[in-house]
């Protein structure tokens, strides 16, 4: 019990002690990064497919441990934290490439961690705004870097928009929890939780605006 309530501390610190330094083939990096990005678009996918299908067969409940009764959503919701792990490999696959990836990246992934092992661990109903959402957000974020990789120039568009949907995400799923989650919606303990999910949002929302400024403004005016 004790391993899975440290579970994404230690992962953080293995995401952190990643050897940067260590290369691969050129080749067999190329394909690697295909598989990631597939692999994360069909799961995203299935993910977001899921979660429609949930919410058109049980309805749009507002209430504590309502979703989280019916074993089918429990195990949809521990495949998606359980991704948040894998997707520590968007981060290695740059270090594999000999890039260092910003700031922001580092926080999303580590963050994402902690917020959805208590969300799961505490069984917040919540869970399944932001899991919908950004189901569908990675669902075409990964479709768009594997249109890279594969360089398809149709994709290019998608690239401008990605920020703008991670923004809406963020203030969206937060808006939608805080307004139909508190209590006694939601008991006072798991309210907590989504107070904690709450200040890794705002710092995200921050850095994602910062983000589009320096790419979409501050570098289109130069």
């Amino acid at each position: 019990m004790q391993i899975i309530e440290y579970a994404p501390y230690i992962a953080i610190i293995g995401y952190l002690s990643y050897p940067k330094s260590l290369r691969i083939n050129e080749k067999l990096l190329y394909y690697i990064s295909i598989i990631h990005n597939f692999n994360l678009i069909v799961f995203s996918a299935w993910t977001f497919v899921s979660m429609f299908n949930i919410m058109d067969k049980y309805g749009i409940v507002f209430k504590s441990n309502y979703y989280f009764q019916y074993k089918e959503f429990d195990t949809i919701m521990m495949y998606f934290y359980l991704s948040k792990y894998y997707e520590f490999f968007d981060t290695f696959l740059l270090y594999l490439k000999g890039k260092d990836p910003i700031f922001l990246q580092k926080y999303h992934h580590i963050g994402a961690v902690i917020s959805w092992h208590y969300a799961y661990v505490n069984k917040l109903d919540s869970i399944w705004i932001p899991s919908f959402a950004n189901s569908f957000v990675h669902t075409v974020m990964y479709t768009y870097y594997l249109g890279c990789l594969l360089k398809i120039k149709h994709v290019r568009f998608i690239k401008q928009y990605l920020t703008s949907m991670q923004l809406i995400q963020l203030a969206s799923t937060m808006g939608l929890c805080n307004y139909y989650y508190t209590p006694p919606n939601e008991t006072w303990k798991n309210y907590k939780v989504i107070w904690l999910v709450n200040c890794y949002n705002i710092g995200l929302i921050f850095l994602f605006l910062d983000f589009y400024k320096q790419n979409y403004i501050i570098r289109k005016k130069s």
